[in-house]
């Protein structure tokens, strides 16, 4: 029998300090884990000294044998109510004043066994037990110390039973092991009651109980581990669906069936098993690193924008085992994202219709309101800038001045109506005549202009004496009546090293000698005067100075 517990005790120190190892070198730490290997260590110490004690039965031994495995059983009681604090409450951590107070019993009887030869306090003296093994006799501070113990132990079970009845039915398996873990030592502490005395078999009823509760740590931190994963799978918002290699369901999400039970009427609850693709409105190729939008209709009619991705689950050998499907709901952000591309696109167009606006007014602001050739404004600006053009390439550039003969007599006549439709006509007629980059303008009443750019003075006049003639035998229907009218010319090109103004004189003295001529006929400024008639009129009466010939003098036209 001796042999049997010898070999209990050898057992218990071997099997505690494995435990406690397992603990230390864990993958995962954890407040219970930690607790758990230091209780262990403990009981690998106590059951070594508890084998000692039976192998080597001498009073020499027995004496600081028991004194120390009494120490460390103190220690042990200390430990494992902290663990039972732990297991009640997860978030509850040994804080300096608790270690402070738990250590005062230890202490104290440290302090009593080293006295004890001279109070016999914590033990009277030895007496024979069972198989001729020599056992303390506890004196009155021993049973002081044995009745803190168990009260401690006590408190801890109550708060277990506690916490056990707060916990829903299914999560209460932790707690149950935590109580089994009591019974072996209590069983042991009760072997003092036998009539013979015994060995403290302490060591050996803890040393099963490290064994229960590194079993209820492994078992807990798997449920936990299964409970968090389930938690967490459940808890997101984006519909995850676990595939075996042949595209069957082998786990779905709670956003994943609810996806499914808003989009697929009438599908049965259990869908483990099936095939996706055979789920109306998943048509899905599986392929390794599929991204797709997928358009799919609730039950409502409503439509869900559905962005999928595939991913591959491998085994540790790297062999695909699986797919991994994430759908998140993108309605919302495409009706964003479409609403936002059409605000674009509105603001776009109201910028286009904004510039064509402005380019219109711009526009506007350059031509004549009657007869929608530039004005004078606009001839201006392109005269100075062909001008230096002209200048810096050595091109030649022409301008000529028209002036409609005998225009007050149409007014007179036909009233300010006639006129207009005079003017818009010939306007007409001379924008129809000119190549694009040359410039029509109207000067101001009868008064037109055309500026020439990279055409000679010769060509010029060759170009105006063309328009001349046509107009001569163009009618214009003015209140019903065919009208014919004609026009009075001078054209100029700019001489080398002169100035615009100097090129309107030209112009305008050249239509001055038309005019001074006869009308109806096209001067230029570099040639002399033409032989024909001449009026004997100073002055006719519709030849005072062009507009063109005020502003070449400098004077308000």
């Amino acid at each position: 029998m001796l042999g049997l517990l010898a070999a209990g005790f050898a057992t218990s120190a071997a099997g505690s300090a494995v435990i406690a190892a397992a603990h230390r070198w864990g993958r995962r730490r954890d407040p219970l884990a930690d607790a758990n290997a230091f209780i262990a260590a403990c009981i690998t110490v106590m059951a070594a000294l508890g084998l000692v004690n039976l192998l080597a039965a001498r009073p020499d031994v027995v004496w600081p044998v028991a004194t120390a495995s009494h120490l460390v059983l103190g220690i042990v009681v200390a430990s494992v109510f902290c663990l039972t604090r732990i297991v009640a409450d997860r978030s509850w951590r040994v804080s300096r004043r608790v270690m402070l107070l738990l250590a005062v019993q230890p202490a104290a009887e440290l302090v009593l066994a080293v006295t004890n030869p001279r109070h016999h306090l914590l033990y009277t003296g030895l007496r024979p037990g069972a198989w001729d093994v020599l056992v303390p006799a506890p004196g009155p501070a021993f049973l002081v110390s044995a009745v803190y113990l168990y009260a401690l132990l006590t408190a801890g079970v109550v708060r277990v039973v506690r916490a056990r009845r707060r916990a829903p039915r299914g999560r209460r398996e932790l707690y149950d092991w935590t109580l089994a873990g009591f019974v072996p030592p209590g069983l042991a502490g009760a072997s003092a009651a036998l009539p013979v005395p015994v060995p403290d078999l302490t060591a050996l009823g803890l040393g099963v109980t490290a064994l229960i509760t590194y079993r209820m740590l492994v078992r807990s931190l798997s449920q936990h581990i299964q409970v968090a994963h389930g938690q967490v799978f459940d808890s997101m918002t984006d519909a995850v669906a676990v595939l075996d290699r042949d595209g069957r369901i082998l786990d779905l999400n709670a956003a994943a069936r609810d996806l499914l039970a808003r989009t697929v009427p009438g599908l049965p609850e259990r869908l483990e098993g099936r095939v996706i693709t055979e789920i109306r409105g998943f048509d899905l190729a599986l392929t390794e690193g599929t991204d797709t939008e997928q358009t799919l209709t609730d039950t409502r009619g409503r439509r869900i924008d559905l962005h999928v991705r595939a991913s591959v689950l491998r085994d540790r050998r790297g062999d695909a085992v699986g797919w991994a499907l994430v759908g998140r709901d993108v309605t919302e952000l495409n009706r964003r994202r479409r609403e936002a591309e059409e605000s674009a696109a509105r603001l776009r167009e109201q910028l286009r219709v904004n510039e064509a606006l402005r380019a219109d007014l711009a526009e506007q602001a350059v031509r004549d309101a009657l007869t929608g050739l530039h004005n004078r404004r606009h001839l201006v600006d392109t005269l100075e800038r062909e001008a230096r053009r002209a200048a810096g390439e050595g091109a030649p550039l022409s301008l000529a001045i028209i002036d409609v003969d005998h225009f007050k007599r149409i007014n007179d006549t036909y009233g300010h109506g006639g006129g207009d439709a005079v003017l818009v006509r010939l306007a007409g007629l001379l924008a129809d005549s000119v190549r694009q980059g040359d410039v029509v303008a109207r000067y101001g009443g009868e008064e037109f202009v055309l500026l020439l750019p990279g055409v000679t003075e010769e060509s010029a006049w060759r170009l105006v004496e063309r328009l001349r003639e046509r107009t001569g035998r163009t009618a214009i229907e003015v209140e019903g009546r065919a009208l014919t009218v004609t026009f009075s010319a001078g054209v100029a090109g700019l001489a080398a090293g002169g100035s615009t103004e100097d090129l309107l004189r030209a112009a305008d003295a050249a239509l001055y000698e038309a005019k001074r001529r006869g009308r109806d006929r096209v001067e230029r400024a570099g040639s002399a005067p033409s032989e024909g008639p001449v009026e004997t009129s100073a002055a006719p009466s519709d030849d005072r100075r062009s507009g063109p010939a005020r502003l070449a003098a400098g004077e308000a036209a």
